[in-house]
């Protein structure tokens, strides 16, 4: 998954984007890669919707592989909120990802239905929206093409404009989550690969499938300090790379932690530095930095990420039947 995104991230910017074949296929990891996983699950688990008791607004900003021009630079907001009476939750995610020439844009709503039990909760959540992907052609650069004046890829699969695609999105997952375990699956682009129209495009838009597996588990040492280790494993069934994180909160104010991430196949992507702030009770901003241990090392200045998230209390419906009192005309 990552693995791909890489090698076409150095194709464009090396030697440009070159077609081998009669047509043109876009493959890569479509999802946008974020150290602070944990912080955001709703990003990639439609059925962490209304997990908490608040509505809850997170924005994930990533500049990734610094230096490196054409480098990935990613953006996703997911905000959603429990609805008690049906129990369940529903929210949305909006997500930016530019790589390149490439640009792709999501808009998608999310809905999980939440069955309770005495101190655990089992939610199956599913979203759907639609991607819009771009590519700008005009700026590729192929080994044969013709730019003095013009631009001429010498290849007639390579577009010269802007070419853009707007095709349907959907996933699903479930999340089973208590007073200190999550465990969840999911599964993004299930509608997908799907053909682009071939009469509005030049391209064929291919997006595969990804599976994500996370668990995570607070750990009360004391009544000041608590350790969340975290595991995310991620796969397109052609490459899977594993996030390894462990968090420590000081006074649940204080948050400092360590990532790591590497391939199913033993090869190291890179370490990472996490530290954070509640602000006041609403806000809370952290920030990671990651030190690139890949090949890319030796053209990377790491990548940053900064996540801001805020949190307004939903309170639960009391439990019992509600009694009027007629003397204050109280309904």
């Amino acid at each position: 998954m990552l693995r791909n995104c890489i090698v076409t991230l150095l194709l464009i910017v090396s030697a440009g984007l070159y077609a081998q074949s009669t047509q043109l296929y876009s493959y890569g990891q479509q999802d946008p890669q974020f150290t602070q996983y944990m912080f955001n699950p709703s990003s990639f688990n439609p059925a962490v919707a209304g997990e908490m008791d608040a509505w809850v607004s997170t924005l994930n900003v990533r500049n990734q592989w610094v230096n490196l021009p054409g480098a990935p630079i990613s953006q996703i907001f997911t905000s959603h909120i429990p609805i008690y009476k049906i129990s369940s939750g529903a929210g949305l995610v909006v997500m930016n990802d530019i790589a390149g020439q490439q640009r792709n844009t999501g808009l998608t709503a999310m809905y999980a239905f939440h069955k309770r039990f005495r101190t655990s909760t089992l939610s199956m959540g599913v979203s759907g929206g639609f991607v819009q992907q771009q590519l700008n052609g005009g700026k590729l650069i192929t080994p044969t093409g013709n730019y003095e004046g013009i631009v001429d890829h010498n290849d007639p699969n390579l577009p010269v404009t802007t070419k853009t695609e707007l095709l349907p999105d959907a996933a699903a997952g479930l999340y089973f989550f208590g007073k200190n375990l999550k465990i969840g699956a999911s599964a993004t682009h299930l509608l997908l690969p799907l053909q682009a129209s071939k009469e509005t495009a030049e391209t064929d838009v291919q997006y595969n499938p990804n599976a994500y597996v996370y668990v995570g588990y607070d750990i009360d040492v004391t009544d000041r300090l608590i350790i969340t280790p975290s595991v995310l494993y991620k796969t397109d069934l052609k490459a899977s790379i594993v996030d390894i994180n462990t968090i420590f909160t000081f006074n649940q104010n204080i948050l400092a932690g360590a990532s790591f991430r590497g391939y199913a196949n033993s090869r190291y992507d890179a370490a990472a530095l996490i530290a954070g702030l509640n602000v006041t009770d609403n806000w809370r901003i952290s920030y990671s930095y990651d030190i690139t241990l890949s090949e890319l090392n030796s053209v990377s200045a790491g990548s940053h990420e900064v996540v801001l998230r805020y949190s307004i209390p939903v309170a639960r419906p009391r439990a019992g039947k509600m009694i009027n009192n007629p003397r204050y005309l109280y309904h």
